[in-house]
């Protein structure tokens, strides 16, 4: 919208009911100039426009400190907007959280609004999360939490399991400090309480507190799982087997049968649980197959028995499979919380919206270097106001799209944000010292993408929190990765395999990390994404 500086006087006259409409349809850079026309008007883009922009423009805080409601309304607007530029400038900082781990897995990852939380094998680490050292007085940083070294728990519940006591999912529960439901790939489901625990545990994991423990229905056998999701507010969860069978939970009834349901495919490479009405469809499960993802109705008495919908990636008769389905969270943002965002075996992003009845994507996304080299999107997740991310299954690279761009035309309407005049590439990157791995999980809150890949987790920060010293990792965690980045280094040199075949070949001709197993590098190596012939790599800044 073009502001006529000539009627700013009528403007200040104008009731807020009406000065409202008016602002909301300003962008940030046209409200912070009506603040330098005058006292009068300054005041009232202050305490009406700001905080309007503010709750039309929400981005995932899950993990601000303090919390958004102690935040002065511009200081709030002005860390989101430096945030957005960061992801569409790929201005950020890049660290590996934590030590390497010994073995490759195929981890998982949560995020609390206290805690990181990783299953790596039959173990969970707890990363707590603590407000910045930041002196009194000085908010230069302020808003993001460190991560400190974490503390180790052991969930196997019988020795010598092997990989069948792998974690394959971690649902928190709201509302209950530090418990989780933790699936693994055997069939047991725990809901289990991880204590407060000395934050030194000399090495050794911690002993869980087993709060329950969820039962298959009484006329099926335990069958190994392969994925866990619950609800945003953690009533319900859902598991699926390998063998395509789905069954659902409800979180706070251990003792009551489960809903269950048999796939006709052989078994689910996805999945998603919905208990909502803010979308189109209500509450549902989305299950992401062979050739498309299928939409299950949830009803009172369980899941619907058959869909009601199939979304599709590429057009007929190419057919692809959903490796990650994800639904934004709209008690954080501003997306329409009909959009589906979801990582495909062909190497693309789609976005569906759920709105409208066709099984076709409104948009998609591809790298075409990451499609080149044919790999999948093992991940993905909403990012900012207007970007979302994918983690590929070969060079531990994440991509980055603006929303706002697509292969695909499509109206405004349907993703609720505009394209303005600005060009807006994407980007990748390769995640800190993760070549060779899938990037199996992302999460992105409060200007930091969390990762994991088959023997670290990582962070890319695109808040300030790398300016200062010790903002994004303590000192402590820092310190125990050096000491095990000297104690590998004569081990030899590290040869990811793409754990389980997942990750593919590959000739390495990038730097990524050190080149020996335990080395911990502080910068990651990116890209453009570009039409134009070559290359051009950039650097992420250098953490203090």
């Amino acid at each position: 919208m073009t502001v006529n500086i000539g009627s700013i006087s009528n403007l200040d006259n104008l009731p807020d009911d009406v000065l409202g409409i008016i602002f909301r349809q300003l962008e940030l850079d046209e409200l912070v100039g009506l603040r330098c026309v005058g006292k009068g008007m300054n005041n009232r883009v202050t305490s009406l426009g700001i905080p309007l922009f503010l709750s039309l423009h929400r981005q995932p805080q899950l993990t601000l400190t303090p919390p958004p409601d102690q935040w002065a309304p511009i200081d709030l607007v002005e860390r989101n907007h430096y945030i957005n530029r960061s992801l569409l400038k790929h201005r950020f900082h890049a660290l590996q959280v934590g030590p390497t781990w010994p073995k490759s897995v195929i981890p998982t990852l949560e995020l609390t609004s206290d805690n990181l939380v990783v299953g790596v094998g039959s173990k969970v680490l707890v990363h707590p999360l603590e407000p910045p050292p930041v002196p009194q007085g000085d908010s230069y940083g302020s808003g993001s939490r460190v991560i400190h070294q974490a503390v180790e728990y052991d969930i196997r519940t019988k020795k010598d399991q092997g990989g069948k006591s792998d974690i394959i999912g971690i649902v928190p529960i709201n509302g209950s400090r530090s418990e989780y439901i933790i699936a693994q790939f055997d069939g047991t489901i725990q809901r289990v309480h991880l204590p407060s625990s000395p934050r030194h545990s000399n090495g050794h994991s911690c002993l869980p507190q087993i709060k329950a423990r969820y039962s298959f229905s009484f006329n099926q056998p335990k069958e190994s799982i392969n994925t866990l999701v619950g609800t945003t507010d953690s009533r319900q969860f859902m598991t699926t087997s390998v063998s395509g069978l789905v069954q659902v939970y409800s979180t706070h009834s251990p003792w009551t049968d489960c809903t269950s349901l048999q796939l006709k495919s052989p078994r689910a490479w996805s999945s998603l649980l919905s208990n909502l009405y803010d979308t189109s469809l209500g509450p549902m499960a989305i299950l992401g197959i062979q050739g498309g993802a299928e939409l299950y109705p949830l009803l009172p008495t369980g899941l619907a028995q058959s869909p009601s919908r199939k979304l599709i990636g590429p057009d007929e008769p190419l057919l692809s499979s959903p490796y990650a389905l994800t639904l934004p969270d709209t008690a954080q943002t501003s997306h329409n919380p009909n959009l589906l965002l979801s990582g495909w075996y062909d190497s693309h992003l789609r976005i569906h919206d759920l709105r409208h009845h066709t099984r076709s994507p409104v948009r998609q996304f591809s790298d075409q270097y990451t499609w080149s080299d044919g790999a999948a999107y093992y991940s993905a997740c909403f990012a900012g106001e207007h970007h979302i991310a994918g983690g590929t299954s070969k060079h531990g690279t994440v991509s980055f799209f603006d929303m706002r761009n697509s292969k695909l035309p499509t109206s405004t309407f349907q993703l609720g944000v505009e394209v303005g005049k600005e060009e807006r590439r994407g980007w990748s990157c390769f995640s800190p010292n993760g070549k060779g791995s899938p990037v199996y999980s992302l999460r992105f809150d409060n200007g930091k993408l969390y990762g994991v890949t088959e023997r670290r987790s990582f962070v890319l920060s695109f808040d300030r929190s790398g300016e200062i010293q010790n903002g994004i990792l303590s000192s402590d965690l820092q310190h125990l990765m050096i000491m095990q980045n000297n104690r590998n280094r004569d081990k030899g040199r590290y040869a990811p395999n793409g754990y389980k075949a997942r990750g593919g070949k590959w000739t390495w001709s990038v730097r990524n990390g050190g080149d020996q197993d335990g080395d911990v590098n502080d910068v990651a190596v990116g890209y453009e994404h570009t039409s134009k012939g070559g290359v051009e790599l950039f650097d992420s800044s250098v953490a203090k």
